[in-house]
């Protein structure tokens, strides 16, 4: 998606985005409905143009386009004002710069006498690891610990935990948490709210927990830019021609939706393009079935995307090389998945050509600042907010900027040799 630009060389969208912003402080009575239309419109203006504007010749892989960096650099300037137009009750939309500490509310936070408090998620995967990381850089800025992270491998284990904490309410300043089921959670976390621990969580809310006493709010990413930017780079690389196939989350998860609607609000803006088939999953490890099964029953799809990386994203890729489809169909998706994407994409044989990597460091910081405000008396400037991150898009001609921009690198650190030796190929 390369952004139309004034003479000036401004981009619409940002300007645009200036504009209803301005408008929104001045009328506080207009709906989220068209809240939402706005924001989708702005991302929509700003993208159509590049159907007209960019189909020139450029290098090829295969049949396809290789996506040029003045292109993708057009398309990340873009996604620095998220694209997603609301949260799931609802809620309008709070970016990085909204709930970020002024030096008066720095001060106010580094006088606080905090208790306990937790990170609540899985097996600290790439993703939570991104996320403490975010988070721990505010606490350490503000005089505090590190946040302690509160693993867990069931729903069962995890009701214990918050049932422990429920048991030491009064112990706990807050806790950010990634659920590990959102609907059989949702009345321990009440529990947990109702007894008095403020709690922000990530991806998903509980269910009942939204407007419970002690409920800050959602941390998301964009969802709606991450499905668009895959999106955009594979229509790119088609020239804005041909049938793609769409491998999704079936089951309802704000963030997932917005990535679908994202993809398919990208590829319908484009005559050329048509959607030929959708499969949902609800286990990843489902992306290679589902992948084979896409491509023997429309063997001229040229393209699919996939509602993450690891696992449909991936299994997709590796149906394309089982069933000898390189150079004929390419791959992309929301979410990087570490060092493997990185390798993908770097590798001009591959199938799988680009994706849209949450930035999930600022996840982490905007769930502390949203804490460290209700925390130091603004509790209505954040209540049963919405939260979320920019995206970065990825594709090989950018690749090395942005894993250090992403963070990628504070984890798994440079990329390998292996990796760079691909990009010089």
């Amino acid at each position: 998606m390369g952004p139309e630009k004034t003479p000036e060389g401004k981009l619409y969208t940002k300007k645009i985005k200036v504009k209803f912003d301005e408008r929104m402080r001045k009328e506080k009575g207009v709906s989220y409905t068209v809240t939402a239309i706005l924001v989708i419109l702005a991302a929509v203006v700003a993208s159509l143009a590049t159907y007209y504007a960019v189909k020139a010749p450029s290098p090829a892989v295969g049949k396809f386009r290789e996506v040029p960096l003045e292109w993708i650099m057009s398309l990340e300037e873009n996604l620095k004002t998220p694209w997603t137009p609301h949260g799931p009750a609802d809620e309008p939309l709070s970016s990085y710069e909204d709930v970020a500490l002024t030096d008066e509310e720095k001060e106010a936070a580094r006088a606080l006498a905090l208790e306990e408090y937790y990170f609540m998620g899985a097996t600290l995967d790439v993703t939570e690891i991104l996320n403490k990381i975010g988070m721990d850089a505010v606490l350490v800025d503000l005089g505090k610990s590190p946040i302690s992270f509160m693993g867990c491998e069931s729903i069962s284990e995890q009701m214990d935990q918050v049932d422990t904490l429920i048991a030491k309410a009064a112990n706990v300043s807050f806790v950010v948490a990634q659920a590990y089921e959102a609907v059989t959670l949702g009345p321990a976390f009440v529990r947990l709210s109702e007894a008095g621990v403020l709690q922000a969580h990530n991806w998903t809310t509980p269910r009942g927990l939204f407007g419970t006493p002690s409920y800050i709010g959602l941390i998301d990413a964009d969802g709606y830019g991450q499905g668009a930017a895959a999106a955009e780079i594979l229509a790119y690389a088609m020239n804005y021609e041909g049938e793609v196939g769409i491998i999704y989350f079936a089951l309802e998860q704000w963030t997932n939706v917005m990535r679908l609607a994202g993809a398919e609000n990208t590829f319908a803006k484009y005559p050329g393009i048509t959607i030929v088939d959708r499969r949902g999953f609800t286990d990843p490890a489902e992306g290679y079935e589902l992948a084979t099964g896409m491509l023997t029953a429309h063997p001229e799809i040229d393209a699919i995307w996939t509602t993450w990386m690891v696992g449909p994203g991936t299994g997709a890729g590796e149906a394309v090389i089982a069933l000898g489809r390189q150079g004929e169909v390419v791959v992309a998706a929301p979410d990087l998945g570490g060092l493997a994407g990185a390798r993908y994409i770097a590798d001009p044989d591959h199938p799988i050509i680009g994706a849209g990597e949450a930035d999930c460091i600022e996840m982490g910081k905007n769930s502390i600042n949203a804490a460290m405000k209700w925390l130091i008396g603004k509790e209505n400037e954040v209540r049963n907010g919405y939260f979320v991150s920019k995206v970065y898009p990825f594709v090989r001609a950018n690749l090395v900027d942005m894993w250090y921009k992403s963070g990628n690198d504070l984890h798994f650190g440079p990329l390998p040799l292996d990796v760079l030796e691909l990009l010089e190929e």
